[in-house]
């Protein structure tokens, strides 16, 4: 979905850089010639007064702690880079940058460099393969949907020419697991696109209006989508009869590996604050083909203050990838949640604010 209102929750975080290793290091050059001092002076009192002056023992000082230096931020180059976990666009700070100027930075697994993404549509989607190993955006240059293997530079145009105003309204760009395949849709605007489209055999497939993707297999696999009403939802895999489940949702995991299965989080309502969802929550699956009763796990495991979101990939046969947040300012983290026990463990802590784009999560 269209991400720019997510800037908006995360103004306050901005604060001016402050370089803490540089300040470290000039604290202990400080507390060094402190000392110094200290025993130049103690050595002098003693030489004037034949040493019956008392020297004042100078208690020894715990060792200095750098902080590390920020990554560095680098143009994305040609080829040679490691799988990406995420994607982020900086929250535009008034008065510090321009808002229009701003570009995607990507964040590779265990890097310490953070890559520029200047062809990227500050306005159009931008997607990571679950692997991490392809990303897949809009160019406006191009007018079209850009697949790119990060490792060897490989580039995949979709076939499918598109203006930029397919994405000045709500949008999704839903990938497949090698990248190649995807849906791309929008909603609200003129045109209200929703395409499957394989850049490697160079087909593109109209969808029906007004149905959400869900999930895309590589190859000739499964179509997912979905379509909320107002009390109940609907769940298509394509190739089989929708079923219908009885509430509003839209937010789904990826399908799993049996070809069937897809979850969700259930969140309750604190009724004192109708507009808060409570921490936690549960973790529901259900069969997309033959629909069905649903089974519900109640998730443990995670850290305080932090809530159930979005879901994504599953890492296996019973573990899938949630997304975890908090309404204050404290950085999201990434889970895996195991749907028969509903233990979730860390996987790990996300980057910046702003519009974020994990890889294989499905928003």
């Amino acid at each position: 979905m269209n991400m720019l209102r997510e800037d908006l929750h995360a103004l306050a975080e901005q604060a001016p850089a402050v370089d803490l290793a540089a300040r470290a290091v000039r604290g202990a050059r400080r507390r060094r010639a402190t000392r110094l001092a200290v025993a130049a002076a103690a050595v002098t009192c003693l030489i004037a007064g034949g040493g019956a002056a008392l020297v004042q023992q100078v208690r020894p000082e715990p060792p200095v702690v750098l902080t590390p230096p920020p990554a560095r931020t680098v143009p994305l180059p040609a080829r040679g880079i490691g799988p990406a976990v995420q994607a982020y666009r900086p929250v535009c700070r008034v008065g510090f940058e321009s808002c229009g100027g701003r570009v995607w930075l990507l964040v590779t697994d265990g890097g310490d460099t953070t890559y520029e993404l200047p062809e990227v549509s500050s306005q159009g989607p931008l997607a990571i393969t679950a692997d991490g190993r392809r990303i897949a955006y809009y160019s406006a240059r191009q007018r079209r949907i850009v697949v790119r293997d990060l490792a060897s530079g490989r580039v995949w145009r979709a076939p499918l020419k598109q203006p930029a105003e397919d994405f000045a309204v709500e949008f999704s760009l839903r990938l497949s697991p090698g990248g190649l395949r995807f849906i791309v849709s929008g909603w609200g605007g003129r045109r209200e696109p929703n395409k499957l489209v394989d850049v490697e055999r160079g087909t593109v497939t109209d969808l029906e209006r007004g149905w959400w993707p869900v999930s895309v297999a590589d190859g000739s696999g499964p179509v997912v989508l979905a379509r909320p009403y107002d009390m109940t939802s609907r769940v298509w895999v394509l190739g089989h009869e929708p079923i219908t489940i009885g509430y509003f949702a839209y937010d789904y995991s990826a399908l799993a590996p049996d070809g069937r299965t897809l979850a969700r989080v259930e969140r309750s309502v604190d009724p004192e604050r109708p507009a808060t969802l409570r921490q936690g929550g549960s973790i529901v699956v259900v069969d997309a083909i033959r629909g069905g009763r649903e089974r519900r796990t109640r998730i443990s495991g995670m850290a305080e203050g932090l809530h159930a979101g979005h879901l994504g990939a599953w890492l296996n046969a019973t573990e899938v990838t949630m997304l975890a947040t908090a309404e204050s300012n404290r950085p999201s983290v990434l889970y895996a949640v195991d749907v028969r026990t509903g233990r979730s463990r860390e996987l790990r802590t996300l980057r910046g604010a702003g519009a974020t784009v994990v890889a294989g999560l499905v928003r």
